[in-house]
């Protein structure tokens, strides 16, 4: 018993011990990065930080990385560096995305219809590795229960599966 709170201890406890520098150091460090969290989202609007795409998902993904690593060691100029670095790249692919149609085939996946008219896609779904498990409970979190009442059920670029009832209106494009 002793050596498991020993080592519940040791995980608890910096290396160099607990002081007041470092949890100073630690709660000031945390501070600024959630200020440029803040300031970022404001100065480069409220997509920065969705998850509409892969590229969108991956970009939060390192910042968290950025972010946690500051809070965790003494290199937040460099931290908030990249983490600049990472929203301009963000916005600058993002918005050529929304301008281009070959920067947004080439930054985002193209969704994948894995239902359409009641009929699951096979080939679709092991294409876009959706198991059967998935997809039943995208289906019971949109209130269906059974395939044949789909219409449609989508993996959107972002990841999300969207799925509209059969019969309900839905655009072409």
């Amino acid at each position: 018993m002793e050596t498991l709170l020993d080592a519940a201890r040791d995980m608890v406890t910096p290396e160099t011990g607990w002081s007041a520098e470092l949890l100073l150091r630690t709660v000031l460090t945390t501070v600024v990065m959630f200020l440029a969290i803040v300031l970022l989202a404001r100065l480069f609007g409220t997509r920065t930080f969705a998850s509409f795409t892969t590229y969108d998902f991956l970009t939060n993904v390192a910042a968290g990385s950025l972010v946690a690593s500051a809070i965790l060691s003494d290199r937040m100029v460099e931290a908030t560096v990249g983490l600049v670095v990472l929203v301009v790249l963000q916005y600058a692919v993002s918005g050529a995305a929304a301008r281009s149609r070959a920067a947004r085939d080439a930054a985002d996946n193209d969704p994948v219809v894995l239902v359409q008219d009641g009929q699951v896609l096979e080939r679709p779904m092991r294409r876009a590795r959706v198991s059967h498990a998935i997809l039943d409970q995208h289906l019971r979190a949109s209130g269906l229960t059974r395939v044949d009442e789909v219409g449609l059920a989508v993996l959107e670029s972002g990841g999300s599966i969207s799925v509209l009832r059969r019969g309900a209106g839905r655009d072409r494009r």
